[in-house]
């Protein structure tokens, strides 16, 4: 695995450009062919919140309150998924469109899937576009119980509504005829609240009853969590299993 890069902002779809001597194929030999997934999952989903100040910077501390949070819902609606592959100086682009719905925290997850051709692939890249909506189906939506230092339940809701790219590299990946290959990208969870005083997110503006924390709701907060999620998401790299 070479790296991990989240990209928020404008997502320009565009194409990547072809060496002089390569050519870009958008179909995969059925007959020599195995299948190649993209995962995406959530872990961590339950931990503590607590921090303290040490000369105006928060720093995560040993907890001292029983201050904590659990998600217990996340759902990811992923615009489009493209794996661009280079085999023999030949490129391989394979693209998957509107993935909805996709429950993060299944034991099970759910995994995109398309053709490739087998051989050993000098560089692989698969990114997937989160995309902003303007209905109901919005890229990232998180939702649990924060619990307060002094025990008390408040439902909580975390909802990214913008653009961003996840992407994931790798080198050297061998596809053969009896094994797929998996591309798995994880959310730790954990690290969502990292440096936010559970103080703050308990002083939190109430919606009906739900902290909800999005680019409308109790914005101060929610731009740290954009700043966290650079810290939360993780390539696992590309899995071998057989068939």
């Amino acid at each position: 695995m070479k790296s991990t890069f989240l990209k928020f902002g404008a997502v320009a779809m565009m194409a990547s450009a072809a060496l002089t001597s390569c050519t870009k194929d958008k179909s995969a030999n059925t007959a020599s062919s195995a299948d190649v997934a993209f995962a995406m999952t959530a872990d961590n989903a339950t931990s503590n919140v607590s921090t303290t100040s040490t000369g105006g910077l928060q720093v995560n501390v040993t907890p001292i309150s029983n201050a904590s949070i659990k998600w217990t819902s996340a759902i990811a609606n992923v615009s489009r998924f493209i794996l661009e592959a280079k085999k023999n100086n030949r490129e391989v682009e394979v693209t998957t469109k509107n993935i909805s719905n996709l429950d993060l925290l299944t034991l099970d997850p759910a995994t995109v899937t398309a053709k490739i051709d087998t051989g050993t692939y000098k560089e692989i890249e698969v990114k997937a576009f989160l995309l902003k909506s303007t209905g109901a189906d919005i890229p990232l939506t998180l939702k649990g119980t924060f619990t307060t230092a002094g025990g008390v339940a408040v439902p909580i809701e975390f909802d990214y509504n913008d653009n961003a790219i996840l992407k994931t590299e790798a080198e050297n990946v061998t596809v053969d005829a009896t094994t797929n290959v998996t591309a798995k990208l994880s959310f730790h969870l954990n690290r969502l609240l990292t440096a936010i005083p559970s103080s703050q997110i308990d002083a939190a503006t109430r919606t009906n009853g739900t902290i909800v924390i999005s680019s409308t709701s109790n914005t101060a907060i929610y731009n740290k969590v954009i700043v966290n999620m650079l810290l939360a998401f993780e390539a696992r790299g590309f899995e071998h299993h057989k068939r």
